[in-house]
């Protein structure tokens, strides 16, 4: 799996809704450029088989940290994600071991577990925040990233590392038909949804991620989307 079937995809394959009605459609030629534009930031920073992300997810997954996962494990690298629970949405999951890079939303960066962090990327969760309000300290991902061209010069291709907790998850393994119909997520995956997620936004198939919405409003947008093909994360019951 890589960028080529959905840098042809016209149409919205990611539809991001955050707090108080925050949102983002991005077309599959959109999400590709701005995957690209993060292989470029984090190859600024030796993105390779030995940059590791941490990726702790306290707010849920917000567009910014998909475009962030994909930019690492298509160029290589290997991300360690919060793994999703029942109770909090996200555990209190331990930094990787080594050298590892962060990245966080804004009002997180004071994390403990950031401090052994080479570097600590900050983004501002506001779908169109063209900057984030952090000191030198750290990196304005909404600023930088942007700097980055819309295509990269590497091969890219599906031979990253995906951490979710303390398990090792075999993300190029989903289900071929995994383009059909609309992926609802109203929290940050489980740790065995990622495959079928990631391969599903891959080959251009329409996901709905949100942040901060209850869940009749969700339902009510996915079904006015279209098909639901299931639904990702935790859900209240």
């Amino acid at each position: 799996m890589d960028l080529s079937i959905i840098s042809r995809t016209g149409g919205p394959v990611l539809f991001w809704r955050g707090p108080d009605y925050d949102r983002l459609d991005l077309t599959g030629p959109v999400a590709a450029n701005w995957v690209n534009k993060g292989v470029g930031l984090f190859g600024d920073y030796d993105l390779g088989p030995d940059f590791t992300l941490f990726v702790p997810m306290p707010a849920g997954l917000h567009w910014r940290e998909l475009v962030a996962i994909l930019s690492v494990l298509l160029a290589d690298g290997r991300v360690v994600l919060g793994s999703a629970t029942s109770e909090s949405g996200v555990e209190d999951t331990a930094a990787p071991e080594g050298e590892f890079h962060a990245f966080v939303p804004l009002g997180h960066e004071g994390d403990e577990r950031l401090a052994p962090a080479e570097e600590v990327f900050v983004y501002n969760p506001p779908a169109l925040a063209l900057s984030t309000p952090v000191d030198e300290d750290f990196i304005d991902v909404n600023s930088a990233i942007r700097a980055y061209p819309d295509f990269t010069p590497r091969r890219l291709k599906s031979t990253g590392t995906l951490i979710v907790g303390d398990q090792e998850i075999q993300w190029t393994e989903s289900p071929a038909d995994s383009g059909a119909g609309i992926l609802v997520a109203n929290s940050t995956p489980l740790p065995d949804e990622w495959a079928t997620f990631l391969g599903h936004f891959l080959r251009g198939g329409e996901t709905l991620l949100a942040n901060g919405m209850d869940e009749v409003r969700i339902a009510n947008l996915a079904s006015s989307l279209g098909e639901v093909r299931g639904r990702l994360g935790t859900w209240t019951k």
